[in-house]
C-alpha cells in the first residue's frame, strides 16, 4: 500500500448566511473500533448504503485485500456479512452504491487497482451476484468511480477514474453499459477521484476530477458532450486526492473543497457563470498529506462543516462559523492513523451525523456524534419513480425563515468514498421547514410545505397529489384528458367531485388488466391531480402502448385513454 501511495504522488510533490441557532457546543465524538468496525486492512474508502432496505445505514469498506460489508443491526452494532463476491480480494479502490437496474435495491460498483472492476448486483435478501460484463470490467489501473445520470434518461451511468490511462464514461442503456467517453472525459491526468455536481444550476450534473497534477472541471453541455472549464482557481495544480461539492455559504450554488497531498488544500467559492475564487484561509489551507474530505453539518446549526483526513498526520474537523472555519478537532476526531476515506451518515438515527473513518494498515473507526447542540434537523430519503430509483443527482432546497440550504444526492465523493444517500439538513433553532423543494433529475420539481423538524421523511417522486379548490359544492363528477398525451415519461390525471367522497384512480392496459393503483382514499370537493410515473405496481417501467386511466367515485366511474411512447 505504501509503495502504491508513493507511486500515486511521484508526479507532483467567506461569508455565510446562517439561520439563528443555539449556542455553539463542543464537538463530542465517541470512537468505536471493536471488530468488525475496527478493520485493520490496508484501507482505501467507505460507502454508506442501506443494502437490505431495513431503514438504517450499512457500511462497505474497500481494502488492499478482502473488502468488507458490515450490516447495521441497530443499537450501534454491526455484523460482518461479507460473502463472495463482496469480499473482492483484488486490491480495491473506491466503491459506490447505486440502483443501476431500478429494481428498488442499491447495487455496488467496486473499483480495483491491479485487476478488473466489478459490478455487484443486489438480488435482495442480502444476496449479490457478480454482474460484470464488457466495459464494466475496466482493468484501469482503477482508482475511483461515481454514479450519475449525466444524460437525464432516468438510469444511472458510471464515470471511472484511472491512474495514468484514460478515464471512462459508461452510459447505461437499459442495463447494458456502452462507452460514451469523448473529448475531455478521457482525461489521462493521473486521476485519483471524481465528484459530480450541478455547479452552474442548469439542471444537469457537471464533473470535477482530481489528479496528481492539475485537476479538471468539465461542464455538461446537455447533449452528451462536456467542455473543460479552465481557470487557475478551479484547476488547482496541487497533488489532488479527494474533492467534494457543498454550498458552504448558503448562496444557492455549489462550492468545492479540494484535498491535496503535501500542498495546501483549497476552498474554491462558486461565484456563478463558471467563475470561481479561492477563498482559502486559516485551517482550510491545511498543509498536511490530505486525502479525504467530506461535507456535513455535524452540529445541526444550518451550515456545512468539513472533515479532512490526513495520511500519517492528525485529521481535522473544521466548523463553519458563518464567516470562516474554526479547527475544533479533539480526540478521537484527530485520529493520527494513516487516514484515507471518510464519509458521513446518521447510523443510529438520533438526528446527528456520525462518521466512518478508514485508515491504511491501522484500525478504522466509527465516530459516533454525541455533540449536544440542541439544534433541530431534517433527514430526507428520496426515491425516484421516473428518475433513477436512488435519486442520485436530485437537488433539495430547504427553506427556513429567510435562509435556504441546498444539497444534492451524490453517487460518490471525497476520496474513494460515498456519504449516505439520505440527505441530512441542520435547521438550527427552526422547528419546521417552511418548504422543501425537490428538483428531480427528470425535471419535475415538487414543493412540500410546513414540514416539522426532527424527523426522517421519505419522499417519492410524483408523490404529491394536488388539490385545486375544495369549496363545496364543487363541479360535477368528471375527468379531464391526460396531460401530456401522448407521453414518454410521466402523466397527470385530473378529476373533479362535487362533494367530499372516497375516490379511486388506477391504470389498466388494453386487455383490462390493472397495472397500477394511483389513489385510494378520501378527497374533498373540487378538482384533484394524480400523477403517474409510467411504472406498474411493482415499480417496473411499462412498455409503450395504449392504456386506460379510470376514476371511481360516488358510485360512478370515468375513463380516459392514454398513449405511451418511447
Amino acid at each position: 500500500m505504501f509503495e502504491r501511495r508513493l507511486a500515486r504522488t511521484a508526479f507532483a510533490f467567506v461569508f455565510l448566511l446562517a439561520a439563528l441557532a443555539p449556542a455553539l457546543a463542543a464537538a463530542q465524538f465517541t470512537a468505536f473500533t471493536k471488530n468488525p468496525l475496527g478493520d485493520r486492512g490496508s484501507g482505501f474508502g467507505v460507502a454508506w448504503g442501506d443494502f437490505d432496505g431495513d431503514g438504517d445505514q450499512d457500511i462497505y469498506i474497500t481494502n488492499d485485500g478482502p473488502n468488507l460489508l458490515l450490516r447495521n443491526d441497530g443499537n450501534g452494532n454491526f455484523t460482518d456479512v461479507t460473502a463472495p463476491p463482496l469480499d473482492n480480494v483484488d486490491n480495491g479502490g473506491s466503491a459506490a452504491w447505486g440502483d443501476y437496474d431500478n429494481d428498488g435495491d442499491p447495487d455496488l460498483y467496486v473499483v480495483n487497482y491491479y485487476a478488473a472492476n466489478k459490478l455487484l448486483r443486489n438480488d435482495g435478501l442480502g444476496g449479490f451476484t457478480d454482474a460484470t460484463v464488457g466495459l464494466l470490467g475496466d482493468a484501469g489501473p482503477g482508482q475511483s468511480a461515481a454514479w450519475v445520470d449525466y444524460d437525464l434518461d432516468d438510469d444511472l451511468d458510471l464515470y471511472l477514474v484511472n491512474y495514468g490511462v484514460p478515464n471512462r464514461l459508461l452510459r447505461n442503456d437499459g442495463g447494458v453499459f456502452v462507452d460514451a467517453t469523448s473529448g475531455p472525459l478521457a482525461d489521462t491526468g493521473w486521476g485519483l477521484a471524481a465528484t459530480w455536481g450541478d455547479y452552474d444550476n442548469d439542471g444537469d450534473p457537471d464533473l470535477y476530477i482530481t489528479n496528481d497534477g492539475p485537476n479538471r472541471l468539465l461542464r455538461n453541455n446537455g447533449d452528451g458532450t462536456f467542455t473543460r472549464v479552465a481557470g487557475l482557481a478551479i484547476e488547482d495544480g496541487g497533488a489532488g486526492q479527494g474533492a467534494a461539492w457543498g454550498d458552504f455559504d448558503n448562496d444557492g450554488d455549489l462550492d468545492l473543497y479540494v484535498a491535496n497531498y503535501g500542498t495546501a488544500n483549497k476552498l474554491i467559492r462558486n461565484d456563478g457563470g463558471s467563475a470561481f475564487t479561492q477563498v482559502t484561509s486559516g485551517p482550510l489551507g491545511d498543509l498536511s498529506n490530505s486525502t479525504g474530505v467530506a461535507w456535513g453539518d455535524y452540529d445541526n446549526d444550518g451550515d456545512l462543516d468539513l472533515y479532512v483526513t490526513n495520511y500519517d498526520q492528525p485529521n481535522k474537523l473544521l466548523r463553519n462559523d458563518g464567516g470562516g472555519f474554526t479547527d475544533v478537532t479533539a480526540s478521537p476526531l484527530d485520529d493520527g492513523g494513516s487516514g484515507t476515506g471518510a464519509a458521513w451518515a446518521d447510523h443510529d438515527g438520533d438526528g446527528d451525523l456520525d462518521l466512518y473513518l478508514v485508515n491504511d494498515s491501522q484500525a478504522n473507526a466509527l465516530l459516533r456524534n454525541d455533540t449536544s447542540s440542541g439544534a433541530h434537523w431534517l433527514d430526507l430519503n428520496l426515491r425516484g419513480l421516473i428518475s433513477n430509483r436512488s435519486a442520485i443527482g436530485t437537488r433539495v432546497r430547504v427553506v427556513t425563515g429567510g435562509t435556504f440550504r441546498i444539497q444534492e444526492v451524490s453517487g460518490g465523493s471525497g476520496y474513494m468514498s460515498q456519504n449516505a444517500l439520505t440527505l441530512h439538513f441542520g435547521l438550527g433553532s427552526a422547528t419546521l421547514a417552511d418548504s422543501v423543494i425537490v428538483s428531480w433529475p427528470s425535471g419535475y420539481v415538487e414543493t412540500h410545505v410546513m414540514i416539522p423538524a426532527d424527523q426522517r421523511l421519505t419522499i417519492e417522486e410524483l408523490s404529491v397529489v394536488s388539490v385545486d379548490g375544495g369549496a363545496a359544492p364543487g363541479p360535477p363528477f368528471q375527468m379531464a384528458a391526460p396531460i401530456p398525451n401522448p407521453s414518454s415519461r410521466a402523466s397527470e390525471f385530473r378529476f373533479a367531485v362535487p362533494r367530499a367522497a372516497r375516490a379511486w384512480c388506477g391504470v389498466y392496459d388494453v386487455h383490462g388488466r390493472l397495472i397500477a393503483t394511483l389513489l385510494d382514499g378520501q378527497v374533498s370537493a373540487g378538482w384533484h391531480t394524480v400523477k403517474w410515473a409510467r411504472r406498474d405496481s411493482r415499480g417496473v417501467r411499462v412498455a409503450s402502448g395504449v392504456y386506460i386511466a379510470k376514476v371511481e367515485a360516488l358510485g360512478e366511474q370515468r375513463t380516459q385513454k392514454l398513449v405511451l411512447i418511447r
